[in-house]
């Protein structure tokens, strides 16, 4: 699997989707006009995590549990089956349910094993196929027309080679646009979330030439915390290539450090995306190199970060 980088998330999406969860829903062709009610679930009996679900209000129309997916995962398709088979086992009945992945790239999508459902016995209503979208293979107008607050996922659907000054004005355009959509206490956050997808679809930007864009500031944000975990990546690969260049045991020994701390690192992110800040600052901290192998091989086995965050306390106990 390829590791899904540090510069998007799954919380970032579920932003998004409380935010304009009927735009969301337009995207998956969901008829316009029902209500909803949409929250995150953890699926507790195998903690299958995370979920989001649009139920109906009225009871009309399918209940949506959808995915947003910007890395390679062949097992996606399984990984959104389960949570639909965990879902109808805690409510205890079987809704039409509408399995929905929303992929950033052709290539993702790609990437992702065939996968179909079906009930047999015709009692039920779940949907033998995927509901799937590819916002690489949208335009930005016709992403729009669906409706003007998917403006936030715009970023996917220009060329990831476009040239700076081109995209800096589709850019402040699109800033420019968020702000006439939502009101001020919300803007913040939206434009927080294009950054986001933004720094996510364009690796090659920094953080200033975003700043410059959105003419916003991104210290206290998700996108700028992205940020500075990738400085901080960038930064001890830079470390160990001059300690080794160097030849001193001093910084080959350090090299061999960052590598295990970012092998924990790597594992965790692979797994659940986000590595929270606090938990990432512990990890970077320790210097035992036994406690950092057993640290990686309970990442890859752990079922949560709350999980590897009580290991990790009880290894560093003993």
């Amino acid at each position: 699997m390829e590791k899904p980088g540090t510069r998007g998330s799954d919380e970032a999406f579920y932003r998004l989707v409380k935010a304009a969860g009927e735009a969301i829903l337009k995207l998956l062709g969901v008829a316009p006009g029902l209500r909803y009610d949409i929250h995150a679930d953890t699926l507790k009996a195998k903690r299958v995590s995370p979920d989001i679900v649009a139920i109906p209000s009225t009871g009309d129309g399918n209940t949506v549990i959808m995915e947003f997916q910007g890395y390679h995962d062949p097992f996606i398709r399984f990984r959104v089956t389960a949570s639909m088979v965990l879902y109808c086992s805690q409510e205890k009945r079987v809704p039409a349910i509408l399995p929905a992945i929303i992929f950033t790239e052709r290539s993702i999508e790609q990437s992702a094993l065939p996968l179909e459902i079906s009930d047999i016995s015709g009692q039920y209503q779940v949907r033998g196929r995927f509901k799937e979208v590819v916002l690489e293979d949208y335009t930005e107008e016709q992403l729009l027309s669906l409706d003007p607050h998917l403006v936030v996922l715009a970023p996917y659907t220009l060329p990831t080679n476009m040239a700076k000054d081109d995209l800096g004005r589709k850019v402040r355009g699109w800033g420019d646009l968020v702000r006439e959509l939502y009101p001020q206490e919300q803007s913040h956050d939206q434009i927080d979330l294009l950054a986001l997808f933004l720094l996510n679809r364009f690796r090659q930007l920094t953080r200033e030439e975003v700043v410059a864009m959105l003419n916003f500031d991104l210290a206290d944000t998700a996108a700028g915390q992205a940020l500075i975990n990738m400085g901080r990546q960038e930064g001890r690969q830079e470390g160990r290539q001059e300690g080794r260049q160097e030849g001193r045991q001093e910084g080959i020994h350090q090299g061999l450090l960052d590598d295990a701390r970012e092998a924990v690192l790597d594992v965790l992110e692979s797994r659940f995306l986000v590595v929270p800040l606090p938990l990432a600052a512990l990890i970077n901290q320790l210097d035992d190199p036994v406690t950092l192998r057993a640290l990686r091989k309970r990442a890859a086995t752990v079922s949560s970060i709350e999980d590897f965050r009580e290991g990790m306390e009880q290894i560093r106990g003993n």
